[in-house]
């Protein structure tokens, strides 16, 4: 295997254990907006001293942060505030619902992405992706059934995590036009710490701030581990395989997560569950594969 490739593999590893992080911050007595704020504040800090590093055109890239427009700003902060959104209700679901649950619905955000396209950018989805989408859509009624049945989870918690997944798509269309010409590491700075900003103006809405010595070991390893190290991994394999390698990659989150939460919460799905979840993953490679197919017709 290529070198690449494992980036791409420890990537997964790395991202994979962010659902059971949260779950663990807050069974050590955080509450999520706390955990979601601190996750960003954390992730900010330990971007700044890369901001004035000198990159390849010898400009330090805190440098990019002055020159951002108005618009590309708004757009940043709207973006910041579907993200804050994201993390909010994903988190709470985490409360509610089983991690491999919440993670597998969580990572139906491309279909939101989908259909946000087709209602604002009037983007329709591709024909070939379609059926994908109607899989991906009954695994998610599946997880559903299974916490409607009282196996295990619960129903709020699934459709918490489907919210999730809806703002985590809004964040993405937003931070495409906010990032038309500004670089990612100045982004990402800006992203991280305006993030961290609104949640803590949420937090009296969302039972105000709440953490303890234990559960900040959690928020730090998803701040230097989950954000930053998985998603830099992604970065950096982005340059040397396709965004489709990455996209179909993530796709073993949820069963990362799940392997996780048995080992560190004894967690263990129902077969309900295990199907829904399965069914989802399953339904959401076929709406990569559909999407893909048309974006390389239209290149060709």
């Amino acid at each position: 295997m290529s070198p690449s490739y494992l980036l791409v593999l420890l990537g997964v590893a790395m991202v994979s254990y962010s659902g059971p992080l949260v779950k663990g911050a807050l069974m050590a007595g955080a509450n999520p907006v706390t955990v979601a704020a601190l996750r960003m504040a954390f992730s900010a800090l330990l971007l700044l001293p890369m901001l004035f590093m000198r990159n390849r055109e010898h400009e330090r890239p805190v440098r990019a942060l002055g020159r951002i427009t108005r618009k590309q700003w708004l757009w940043s902060l709207a973006a910041s505030l579907f993200l804050a959104f994201h993390y909010l209700s994903w988190m709470t679901s985490l409360d509610a619902t089983s991690t491999f649950a919440s993670v597998a619905l969580v990572c139906t955000q491309p279909l939101f992405v989908a259909a946000l396209s087709g209602l604002v950018l009037r983007e329709p989805m591709a024909r070939r992706a379609r059926p994908g989408a109607a899989v991906a859509l009954l695994g998610a009624a599946l997880i559903g059934l299974n916490s409607l049945a009282g196996l295990s989870g619960d129903f709020r918690g699934d459709l918490l995590a489907l919210l999730g997944a809806a703002c985590m798509a809004g964040h993405w269309l937003c931070s495409r036009y906010a990032r038309r010409t500004t670089a990612a590491l100045p982004f990402a700075f800006l992203l991280y710490t305006q993030t961290a900003l609104l949640l803590l103006l949420l937090s009296p809405l969302c039972g105000g701030l709440r953490v303890t010595a234990r559960a900040l070991w959690y928020i730090l390893g998803l701040a230097a581990g989950c954000t930053l190290l998985g998603h830099q991994l992604f970065t950096v394999a982005l340059g040397r395989v396709s965004a489709t390698v990455v996209a179909f990659a993530l796709l073993g989150e949820p069963v990362g997560a799940m392997v996780w939460s048995m080992m560190m919460f004894g967690e263990h799905p129902t077969p309900l569950l295990l199907a829904g979840g399965f069914v989802t993953l399953l339904g959401l490679a076929l709406y990569l594969l559909g999407s893909g197919h048309q974006e390389a017709q239209l290149k060709g």
